[in-house]
């Protein structure tokens, strides 16, 4: 009698253990925040033609499975399903700040940006000792408000993601944005996925054929909507648009997944 009695009391407590379980994932469901970035008109450097038409396209897909959305651009309000702001840094800090202050662990956030890159020379003199940061440029870049310069390093990039909790992809349409790796040395690494338009040193290009950044076509329309219907993972989705995609050498995209199984949280 002792052993069923015993066994009673275990079925007892795993019931009630698996009851408080499925209350907690009710009263936790999966959020999903996503701050989208798409700039075509710069305030002071050169234009671009279809970033607005990226950030667009995944406002459309975010939006239809359930994203929670900032989505900032350039000046023409108009050119954006919705509008939140200018893509300053600083408005881009803070908007990534206050997504990462609501989602927990059970989350998913998602950094989307499309616009120009940049390198920097910040040490040594010759061809072969120059030493270079690269960063994402802002609609401020090389004009800068709020204390700001317009320009997101890739140390800044790192410092912005590693608060996060929660799983976070991160999709970078600008040129030298391969060179934003470092957000993989954060200790959350093993929650992110990234995937970049190109290696540090190579370029990001417009697409006139398909009014986007080349490498959101195939990632995202081509690849992603086009031949998966909107549903597949990360990986897969980036090795059968790589798989098309026109560039090489340099300007081949490049895939930073610090997850040892595949990237399903879109």
């Amino acid at each position: 009698m002792k052993r069923k009695t015993i066994l009673v009391g275990f079925i007892g407590l795993l019931v009630l253990f698996t009851s408080i379980t499925a209350a907690k994932a009710l009263d936790d469901p999966v959020d999903k925040y996503a701050l989208i970035i798409g700039i075509s008109d710069y305030d002071a450097i050169s234009d671009l033609s279809y970033c607005d038409e990226d950030a667009t396209d995944w406002y459309n897909y975010l939006n239809g499975i359930g994203y929670q959305i900032v989505l900032l651009g350039d000046s023409h309000p108009e050119n954006y399903p919705q509008y939140d702001g200018l893509a300053t840094e600083y408005n881009v800090k803070t908007a990534w700040a206050n997504i990462l202050a609501q989602a927990d662990e059970n989350d998913i956030v998602a950094f989307i940006s499309s616009g120009h890159g940049t390198e920097v020379n910040i040490g040594g003199r010759g061809r072969w000792s120059r030493i270079y940061v690269q960063a994402l440029c802002m609609w401020d870049t090389s004009a800068g408000q709020n204390g700001e310069d317009g320009l997101i390093y890739d140390s800044e990039l790192k410092d912005m993601m590693a608060p996060s909790v929660s799983n976070t992809f991160i999709f970078l349409d600008h040129c030298f944005s391969g060179g934003m790796s470092e957000v993989m040395e954060n200790a959350n690494a093993a929650k992110v996925y990234m995937t970049t338009t190109c290696t540090d040193d190579g370029y990001g290009y417009d697409d006139s054929t398909h009014q986007n950044g080349a490498w959101t076509y195939y990632f995202l329309e081509y690849t992603l909507i086009g031949v998966y219907g909107g549903s597949a993972s990360m990986e897969q989705t980036f090795d059968t648009a790589l798989s098309v995609y026109p560039y090489d050498g340099g300007d081949t995209p490049q895939e930073f997944d610090g997850n040892t199984g595949l990237f399903f949280y879109l």
